[in-house]
Order: C-alpha cells, then sequence, then structure tokens
C-alpha cells in the first residue's frame, strides 16, 4: 500500500552541504497494517509522513500508493493527515461546512455529500455538534471533526503526526480507541507518529527511525522478542515495560506478547 524506493531528502541548507534526512530508504508498509513511528527529535518521521501524503517530494527516488507513483507536487488525496494543532486544519466556521471542505474539492454530488458528512459525523460521535462553530469545541472534539473529514473524503491512508500531543488524558483516550476502532471496522492502513511507548504499543507494528535509517520495522511482538529495547526507545519506555525488559534482563522467560500488569502477575506466579 506505501512503498519507498530508494528514496533521498533533503531539506535546503545555508551550508556547504544540504540537511540529508534519507539517502536511500526503502520501506513497504502493506494494506490494513495500523504501523506506529518511533524516533528521537530529527530521525525523519514527520518528513516521512508529508513525503506520503505529498507535501513534500523526494529529491530523487519514488514514493508510491497502492502501487501508483506520487508524482512532484501531487497531493494525495487518498491519504488523510492528521497534525498535532486540529486548530490548523479547519478551514470553516461550521463544523459540517468543515467536515465537507474536501468533498466540495473533489466536485461530490450534494446529496452524495450530505450523506458522507452525516456517517463521518456518526463515527466520531459528533453528529449533536453538526452546526456547531468547530473553534469553540474541545481540542479532542476538534480533532474529531478533522478526522470525520478524512473518512468523508474515503481516504485509504491515515498518517497520524504526533495526534494526541495538545490533549488532555481523557481526549487523548477517546482519539486513540477511535483511530483503532476505525482500523478494525475499515481496515484503513494507518501510519501514526509518536514519542510515547504507551500510544505505540496499541499498533500491530513498530517501525522505528534513527538518523534517517530504519534500525527496526516489524511486529511488536518481534521487537520485545528480538531484544531491540535499546538506546533512545529505552527512555520512551513505560514504568511497566521497562519493569518487564529487566526482568528479561534478569533471566526471566517474559513472553512478548504480555501487554498488562494483570497478564504479569499471571506469568510470575508460575515461575
Amino acid at each position: 500500500m506505501i512503498e519507498f524506493q530508494n528514496v533521498i531528502f533533503s531539506y535546503p541548507s545555508q551550508k556547504a552541504s544540504p540537511g540529508l534526512v534519507f539517502a536511500g530508504l526503502n520501506l513497504f508498509i502493506p494494506r490494513g497494517r495500523y504501523v506506529a513511528l518511533m524516533g528521537p527529535n530529527g530521525s525523519g518521521k514527520s518528513t516521512l509522513g508529508k513525503m506520503i501524503k505529498g507535501l513534500l517530494s523526494p529529491s530523487s527516488g519514488q514514493v508510491f500508493i497502492d502501487g501508483q507513483p506520487l508524482k512532484p507536487g501531487e497531493i494525495s488525496s487518498r491519504v488523510g493527515y492528521i497534525f498535532s494543532n486540529p486548530e490548523n486544519q479547519i478551514v470553516s466556521s461550521v463544523v459540517e461546512e468543515d467536515v465537507a471542505f474536501g468533498l466540495e474539492n473533489m466536485g461530490i454530488d450534494p446529496s452524495a455529500m450530505a450523506l458522507r458528512v452525516q456517517e463521518s459525523l456518526r463515527i466520531v460521535g459528533m453528529e449533536k455538534y453538526r452546526f456547531h462553530s468547530p473553534h469553540l469545541l474541545s481540542g479532542g472534539q476538534q480533532q474529531k471533526v478533522v478526522l470525520a473529514g478524512i473518512l468523508a473524503m474515503e481516504s485509504d491512508v491515515f498518517v497520524l503526526d504526533e495526534p494526541t500531543s495538545m490533549l488532555d488524558l481523557q481526549d487523548r483516550e477517546e482519539i486513540l480507541n477511535l483511530f483503532q476502532n476505525i482500523h478494525r471496522q475499515g481496515k484503513k492502513t494507518v501510519l501514526h507518529i509518536t514519542h510515547s511507548f504507551e500510544e505505540a504499543v496499541r499498533a500491530q507494528d513498530l517501525l522505528v527511525l534513527d538518523n534517517g535509517q530504519i534500525p527496526f520495522y516489524g511486529p511488536l511482538v518481534d521487537f520485545f522478542a528480538g531484544g531491540h529495547q535499546v538506546g533512545f526507545l529505552r527512555t520512551a519506555f513505560p514504568p511497566f515495560f521497562r519493569l518487564m525488559q529487566e526482568l528479561r534482563d534478569r533471566g526471566y522467560p517474559i513472553p512478548p506478547g504480555v501487554r498488562s500488569p494483570e497478564e504479569l502477575k499471571k506469568i510470575l506466579k508460575t515461575l
């Protein structure tokens, strides 16, 4: 579904050499996978996400969405992009008009547009706010409005660029659950950029970027089983996952699929 072939990307720089981010990056994300993308600041996470949408184009190499190459400067309508600050993506003073904005640009028939808007707002639980001003909503509600707009456009790929970083704990949990439900029910391909390992463990796969390279990409269970928890990622571990790794380091056979303290307690009782 998402493929990078020998992608080179540099940002303009006043120095003699350009600000190289990727030097021959290759990546393939199959259709329908939920992938968490982690890495230190400056590793290229947002750059990668923006190239999938077409907001940035490679210096050389090629990005493909469902087998179709993105042309330089082409913004893919098949990819929905959610930034950390929903205010930056809201363009209308009425919720349902904001959700319909992308459909209007696509020239969708008004009757079909109305049905898509209504269904998208229902999915994200924002039907009763359809005539409200999105600028008066909470951050979590605004993020739901942005998500409804992407659902209305029937995007196949979702790029979530730290979508909960400006939300409180309650809104964060609601949005994360919503992402997972939409992925499961709609078989969307999701790339979730995050600094939080607690968010990353909700995904199926983990993609790690470091200095423009991919030191790990695969199922989360393989990440835990393979002893890859080193370097910058160790500092991102929640206390529970750090505890499990310490137990593994001391020789305790903790399976890689453990995700809760209750599961860990049951396993420790059998040892």
